[in-house]
């Protein structure tokens, strides 16, 4: 497996790179920046106003991999329907900073400036996302094609316009990678797993591989190819051991971001007292070592408050 990330860390997502190209050939790099609120936008799932090109890679990519299993899906979205206020809060104050912990793939969103300088907003976004693809209906619907197609093409956009910045290294590998976006993946999945756990949650094995089995899909239907795909939850863990022995690491831009994050959090909390919490909250579920890697400071909360946190969740409720 080590083999096949180093040779993955080298490609983004081929078919959907390929298409901006076209689509900034044929009409211009200002139609790709105007674009991009549409991409961003996951209640808008129409694309008949949209180029020819988007509407034809969407037919294109309509269809659920060979390995889809609808009862594994219906487990794992009512799992989410009944956790959705606490995934929400692991999703925030753990999922989101581990994912800037691998320093080379927190170099793209430092450089898009699109967490640092907007944060809520992009926290808005990922929320939509994770609602809108652990909605169920939206697979019954086939809605759940439109998303994952938005979140293709905003990596590829990004991927471009990154890739001519001319602040890029490619020593870092390629932007928004194969391995990274698999890393992303089981944040929000397995991670989101192990937070539950952290938590006091007992999480029977059945939904357990109901929603890895599920973010595997989504990670298919993202671009992320088949091969990586981890064929359980043991495969899960050692794939994400290695990625994090691989990626993890201090850095200027991971710092950054988190404290970003963080400030994001502080400003939707009603006071400064829950602002601690939650990011006594998010120091907990990181783990000593990560947290300082990312800036995540101390607080005067004791840890004895920590087990409170399904007040402090509704704060985060705003995003996810």
């Amino acid at each position: 497996m080590k083999n096949q990330l180093v040779h993955y860390r080298s490609i983004g997502d081929v078919e959907a790179d390929i298409l901006i190209q076209q689509l900034v050939t044929q009409e211009g790099i200002g139609l790709l920046r105007a674009l991009m609120p549409f991409l961003a936008d996951f209640k808008k799932l129409d694309f008949q106003n949209q180029p020819q090109l988007i509407q034809d890679f969407l037919a294109q990519n309509s269809a659920f991999p060979d390995f889809f299993n609808k009862k594994e899906l219906i487990r794992a979205t009512d799992f989410y329907r009944q956790h959705q206020q606490t995934i929400g809060l692991i999703l925030g104050l753990y999922a989101l900073p581990y994912c800037y912990l691998g320093a080379d793939g927190a170099r793209v969103l430092y450089l898009s400036e699109r967490i640092r300088k907007d944060t809520y907003n992009r926290l808005v976004e990922t929320g939509n996302f994770l609602k809108a693809v652990m909605n169920y209906d939206n697979w019954e619907n086939k809605k759940i094609f439109a998303i994952c197609i938005k979140v293709r093409l905003m990596h590829a956009a990004i991927r471009y316009f990154t890739l001519h910045s001319k602040q890029w290294d490619m020593a870092w590998g390629h932007p928004i990678n194969q391995e990274d976006m698999l890393g992303t993946n089981l944040a929000f999945s397995l991670v989101v797993l192990r937070g539950l756990r952290k938590l006091g949650y007992s999480v029977d094995s059945t939904y357990e591989r109901a929603y890895l089995h599920t973010w595997n899909v989504i990670s298919f239907l993202l671009g992320i190819d088949k091969a990586l795909l981890p064929a359980n939850e043991q495969e899960a863990i050692k794939i994400e051991r290695l990625i994090s022995e691989r990626q993890f690491r201090q850095s200027a831009e991971s710092q950054a971001l988190t404290d970003s994050l963080m400030q994001a959090v502080r400003g939707i909390s009603p006071n400064n007292w829950t602002a601690n919490l939650l990011q006594a909250q998010s120091r907990f579920l990181l783990g000593e070592k990560y947290a300082e890697m990312l800036g995540v400071k101390e607080t005067n909360i004791p840890d004895t408050l920590l087990k409170v946190y399904n007040t402090t969740s509704v704060v985060l409720s705003k995003f996810f």
